[in-house]
């Protein structure tokens, strides 16, 4: 069994999506965090793309708290990538998160042919190891790379980067914490931990609002985290990524997150405890 303990906690930015980096920064060390996760790109429609890429205003405040609060960035997001997608115009995206001291890019493939985002995953990583970053693929059930033993296949065939791991994503992709203990460790970037009911949604729209604004704090739901942190690789990264916003009566950003914190602190005594 693994040493839950020796999996380090980061805040992800969908978590608390309303605050800016700089904000973010604030709310996690307030929160008792000491990494977190930045958008630099939104994710879908509707999101705001923060002035973050170049030496903007924005990206000085967000580095100066930083180092004022003691909080680094595990990793940035998003990058999707398409049949479309020019590699050589993602490195100003690259370039901002080397500049934020990054260790990872979360990367989504938006296109089913396996085969094709292996390749422009494999230039990404290519790209990014320049930057001192790694790409980790995360599948998602609506997206082209729907499920884990796609997003192995695509990164198997890239032969660079990792797998994130979202446990609401593997739930509802038909996955299972036994899936998670036969990926090979090299292939591991991060895993994500959040909570759902078991019965998973009939409709996309649901799945989509679900995934992206009404997950449930870890331990108040029906999925089997315990089993999904037993079988991580010792010293992988737990992202936090809870978005609560379709509730109401919704927490405060920093008691939100001391929360959450306080939550998944519990599944991972609880883990090691089994």
């Amino acid at each position: 069994m693994n040493n839950s303990t020796s999996h380090e906690l980061c805040l992800a930015h969908l978590t608390l999506i309303e605050l800016t980096p700089p904000e973010l920064v604030d709310a996690a060390a307030d929160a008792g965090f000491s990494q977190v996760s930045i958008r630099l790109a939104p994710a879908s429609t509707g999101e705001r793309q923060h002035p973050m890429i170049g030496n903007t205003p924005m990206m000085r405040d967000t580095l100066a708290r930083m180092r004022d609060r003691g909080v680094g960035v595990h990793d940035v997001e998003l990058v999707r990538l398409t049949p479309g997608t020019r590699v050589a115009e993602l490195e100003p995206l690259l370039a901002a998160a080397e500049i934020l001291g990054a260790k990872h890019v979360l990367v989504a493939g938006d296109c089913d042919d396996e085969s094709l985002i292996a390749r422009r995953f494999a230039e990404l990583s290519a790209a990014g190891e320049r930057f001192g970053l790694n790409m980790g693929l995360e599948f998602m059930p609506w997206r082209g790379i729907k499920n884990l033993p796609s997003a192995c296949r695509v990164v198997q065939a890239a032969g660079k980067g990792g797998i994130v791991v979202d446990a609401i994503h593997l739930a509802r992709s038909g996955g299972t914490p036994e899936d998670l203990a036969r990926i090979p460790k090299h292939m591991w970037a991060y895993f994500q931990i959040c909570d759902a009911p078991s019965k998973a949604p009939i409709s996309e729209e649901e799945l989509l609002f679900q995934a992206r604004s009404a997950r449930l704090p870890p331990g108040k739901g029906g999925l089997d985290l315990v089993s999904m942190i037993r079988a991580l690789p010792p010293q992988t990264v737990i992202s936090i990524e809870v978005p609560l916003h379709g509730f109401p009566d919704l927490l405060a950003p920093v008691a939100r997150a001391r929360m959450l914190r306080a939550s998944t602190l519990e599944m991972l005594a609880k883990a090691q405890a089994g």
